[in-house]
């Protein structure tokens, strides 16, 4: 579908995901579900752990859009989510885009919300919010990559605004919270950029994050772009990063993935079939 800012009709789409672990294995519960997001049936190509696609069928998002995504991990599920191709936010006529996605894991579960990039057309005007409440001794490790414009084909993102934040938080209290607001007219001096048009973030909360593993992480950088990895928290360790090429970030955060998902989740890195497509 080709949708236009001069769209008459805007889709509002929410869906809820709750995974139960039972008979040695997670599961997809009945989704609840309106508009047009949905999931293909889960799958289990590592045993009993679940990997799950979010599926947008309307291919793009236009100001006045609305998609609100709910997860709830129960005790011990152990789930993977990630995205069959990139989401296209398109030029707006005067609203904004607005997309909310809140996570909620239990006592031993673990998220892996690995989804492809967000990508920005001149004039998108989008509101993002991610939120992620976590048990002591859960696991998660989360990305997101946002391309403004399409630098493959010299496109800029020269017009347009997107504010997105994330948010980590126990039940008692608030970790960390980042907020990157993106004007276009100012991309080349805004937020920090430097000019680039790529950037991303890799949130990872564990109880086995150790000195050596954040080592590792940074011995990984090489020369694809400028990244910075801090470690806030003891169980906290956030991966930042700018370049030129949404090709170049998406390879820095697999090799990060490989690295990481063998360590704090004791499973070695098993690609989701998606990604081969």
């Amino acid at each position: 579908m080709n949708l236009s800012a001069t769209s008459s009709k805007n889709w509002k789409a929410s869906l809820t995901l709750d995974f139960i672990a039972a008979e040695h294995k997670t599961h997809l519960v009945p989704v609840q579900r309106y508009g047009p997001l949905s999931v293909q049936r889960a799958f289990y190509p590592e045993g009993p752990l679940c990997h799950t696609y979010l599926l947008h069928p309307p291919g793009g998002v236009v100001g006045g859009d609305e998609l609100n995504l709910e997860v709830d991990v129960g005790p011990q599920a152990q789930t993977l989510l990630t995205t069959p191709g990139a989401t296209k936010f398109y030029l707006s006529a005067g609203q904004s885009a607005l997309v909310s996605q809140a996570f909620k894991l239990h006592s031993g579960s673990s998220l892996e919300f690995l989804p492809q990039e967000n990508i920005y057309f001149p004039g998108a005007k989008v509101r993002s919010r991610t939120s992620l409440v976590v048990d002591q001794d859960s696991t998660a490790l989360i990305w997101e990559k946002h391309s403004y414009g399409r630098p493959v084909i010299d496109e800029a993102f020269s017009t347009g605004e997107i504010i997105t934040s994330i948010e980590l938080s126990t039940r008692e209290k608030l970790l960390f919270t980042d907020t990157q607001r993106i004007h276009g007219q100012e991309i080349q001096c805004s937020s920090g950029l430097r000019g680039l048009p790529v950037a991303g973030t890799f949130l990872i909360y564990s109880s086995l994050i150790t000195a050596s593993l954040v080592e590792q992480c940074r011995q990984l950088i090489g020369e694809l772009g400028f990244v910075g990895i801090t470690q806030p928290l003891k169980k906290l360790l956030v991966i930042r990063y700018m370049g030129q090429s949404i090709q170049d970030a998406n390879q820095y955060f697999v090799s990060l993935w490989q690295l990481l998902r063998p360590a704090v989740l004791e499973r070695k890195a098993s690609y989701p079939r998606i990604w081969n497509t």
